[in-house]
């Protein structure tokens, strides 16, 4: 939490940062860290909540500027990130801006993920969220997070602006690094996360074509099976190892 905090912190802009956390009612030592840094935070919320996107709405909600950036307890903007997303969007008329992200797992360096093409939100989520900022009035025009979702609501998000026709503009630099330790992250959430982006394309495959719905199908049946036989290495190997397969695989 300290790592993430400062992060936000230690960054520079010409514009100003409203800091808004929203915690829900961590007994892990959490606050502790928090109020350590209470004169530099803008707006602070500890309180029950009904997951990490009811969390995000709240502090989406209370949120005073035009843009709009949502970085999670385990993860960390890299430097230099605030300053690139604030030239981008003062000489754009972008939407919203995402990168690629570095992945780390209990603190050391993983790899890198590179966003997948934008069409192929169609099928998956092909950004992560903590790279991701957001005119607060893309939120005023399609809604906030829906929160039935545990895992996916980001992908919900993401491809409904897609679907509107909101403008993304895309930055070759990582501006945020992303913990593998957390919720998502866990190899025993994949199949809820799976199930529930099945749930936010499927309306509007049917939508639009038969062909769609038939891709969408057989996208899913490999991500299944490819997930089927990592699952347990996942269990028992470091991510690295387990990396590599999945490497293989796409390979092949």
């Amino acid at each position: 939490m300290k790592k993430t905090i400062e992060s936000v912190l230690n960054q520079n802009l010409r514009s100003d940062l409203e800091y808004i956390v929203v915690d829900g009612g961590s007994q892990d030592g959490t606050l502790e860290i928090i109020r350590r840094y209470l004169d530099k935070i803008n707006i602070f919320i500890s309180e029950k909540d009904s997951g990490i996107y009811d969390a995000i709405n709240k502090g989406i909600i209370c949120s005073s500027g035009e843009i709009v950036g949502i970085i999670n307890a385990d993860d960390w903007y890299n430097e230099k990130a605030l300053e690139i997303v604030e030239n981008i969007f003062q000489n754009s008329e972008i939407d919203i801006v995402y990168s690629p992200i570095d992945n780390y797992n209990h603190g050391k360096y993983l790899n890198t993920f590179i966003p997948g093409s934008l069409e192929n939100l169609l099928f998956k989520f092909t950004l992560n969220h903590p790279s991701c900022f957001v005119r607060k009035s893309v939120y005023e025009k399609i809604g906030l997070f829906n929160v039935n979702y545990s895992i996916a609501a980001d992908y919900d998000f993401i491809f409904r602006a897609y679907t509107c026709g909101f403008r993304f503009y895309y930055v070759k630099t990582p501006l945020a690094s992303y913990s593998l330790n957390g919720f998502s992250g866990k190899p025993r959430h994949k199949f809820k996360q799976i199930s529930e982006s099945w749930q936010v394309g499927s309306q509007f495959a049917k939508q639009t074509s038969h062909n769609l719905v038939m891709q969408r199908r057989v996208f899913y049946l490999i991500w299944i099976l490819k997930e089927l036989l990592t699952f347990l290495p996942k269990q028992f190997f470091q991510p690295p190892l387990v990396q590599r397969m999945k490497d293989i695989w796409r390979k092949k």
